[in-house]
């Protein structure tokens, strides 16, 4: 069975002429400009030039056979405004722009990215090991096909319809908490179902004349954020941060309120350690990692997860790689220069594999592109939660990293971009995206 989202190949644009180089990967891949200004606002505010291109693949997969077009929605966008770079991905961003400026020459990012993507659904169905191959007839069969979409398409509405039935707690009372304690737990187990915490904080005259940034670090699982009665943002899961612009007419001179409905579904309600928590305003800064309040809200029961298809075996292979091909025939002036690979994350459960299948992947893309000797680039994977103090024995994660090692040991004109060091323990998406395109470029022009 075919799924996919729009079959359809946008118009040629044959003016394009320039390097194309294809990212592929993950979510580290996929991670906008926009999700790393805290790290690379500097580098990107003001920044113009027309001459590096970008390109995101809309999601589509397709189980039954590889596509000749890609998706509907592609379509090139110059740099020629800098308020473009906030949808592109940071390390394609970086890693376009230094190119352009260390050779002149006009770049094309082709991003074909997919967050939470595990490295057999970027494999064509002849390269899947057996576990694989039976997932992928699976998502074949008409009838589970459409118990997947039904189960998907209730998930979320029947969980949150279910919490907001369920009766309040009457004995629940406001009580003081330490911010990184455990209020999320019951008896050493998650309480799911929605949370209440507030923080109440005063300002000063001054600093209550201009637009202030709510920071709230990250949080498990989403919230709506309130202050003083006013909604300024909401996030469904754990990883972006929370930087909510919060007008200056929602602030008042003296007493403050931040108030924030923290709905678990998945983990233990909880702040995230070692995160920005604090207002920003233009006459400084309140620190917000103390005095908060707690209350419990209505219980729920654990949500369940749900079906990714695009994390499918060949799903993505077939819908955003296979048509590539025929997009660089249609594209002439493109002068295809290599493939940069930042996945590995979602591997790390069952590592054991992995070099084998980065081989595989290697030489099938170079097989379907026509060049054998067509550079990768790999992206050693960030440390996360203190991966650097495990070893290949006692940690998956690791095991990733020594396979991409182990891989561009092996093949010719396959290279390592060092990473592990820009990792950050309590995100597993490292915003400093800049330095990381700085690399990246180095060993593309010194390989």
């Amino acid at each position: 069975m075919a799924l996919a989202l729009g079959l359809a190949l946008a118009p040629a644009a044959s003016a394009q002429q320039g390097d194309l180089w294809i990212c592929s990967g993950q979510s580290n891949m996929e991670l906008p400009v926009s999700r790393c200004m805290d790290a690379v606002e500097e580098a990107v505010s003001g920044y113009v030039n027309p001459e590096v291109n970008y390109l995101k693949v809309p999601l589509a997969w397709n189980f039954d056979w590889p596509q000749k077009a890609l998706p509907e929605g592609c379509f090139w966008q110059a740099l020629d405004a800098p308020e473009k770079a906030q949808s592109w991905g940071a390390l394609a961003y970086f890693t376009g722009r230094g190119l352009q400026e260390a050779t002149g020459a006009p770049q094309y990012m082709f991003n074909s990215s997919v967050g939470g993507s595990p490295i057999e659904a970027w494999l064509p169905a002849e390269e899947l090991p057996d576990y694989a191959q039976r997932e992928l007839l699976g998502c074949r069969d008409k009838a589970w096909m459409d118990a997947a979409l039904y189960h998907n398409a209730h998930l979320y509405s029947d969980w949150q319809n279910a919490v907001n039935a369920a009766p309040l707690d009457p004995d629940a009372q406001w009580q003081a908490v330490e911010m990184f304690s455990d209020w999320g737990l019951e008896n050493g187990q998650p309480v799911f179902g929605s949370h209440y915490l507030k923080n109440t904080f005063r300002l000063k005259s001054s600093q209550v004349k201009a637009d202030a940034v709510l920071h709230l670090g990250a949080m498990r699982d989403a919230d709506s954020v309130f202050v003083n009665g006013h909604f300024v943002g909401n996030t469904t899961y754990q990883y972006p941060p929370r930087n909510y612009k919060v007008p200056a007419s929602y602030l008042r001179k003296g007493e403050n309120v931040v108030e924030i409905h923290l709905y678990a579904a998945d983990n233990a309600a909880a702040f995230v350690p070692g995160k920005q928590y604090s207002l920003e305003t233009a006459k400084g800064d309140v620190d917000l990692t103390k005095g908060w309040q707690y209350k419990r809200g209505r219980k729920g029961t654990h949500r369940g997860a749900q079906i990714f298809l695009q994390y499918k075996a060949s799903g993505l292979y077939n819908a955003m790689i296979a048509p590539i091909p025929a997009y660089l025939k249609q594209h002439p002036g493109l002068n295809l220069k290599g493939v940069i690979w930042y996945q590995g994350e979602s591997n790390a459960g069952r590592a054991d594999n992995y070099e084998e299948l980065l081989l595989r992947l290697i030489e099938s893309w170079r097989t379907l592109l026509g060049d054998p000797d067509l550079p990768f680039y790999i992206v050693e994977l960030a440390a996360y939660e203190h991966s650097e103090l495990e070893t290949a024995s006692t940690s998956g994660w690791v095991r990733v990293q020594d396979a991409q090692r182990a891989v561009a040991e092996k093949m010719e004109n396959v290279y390592v971009v060092p990473n592990r060091d820009l990792g950050e323990w309590n995100d597993i998406h490292p915003q400093d995206k800049k330095t990381l395109g700085e690399r990246t470029v180095n060993v593309i022009l010194n390989r």
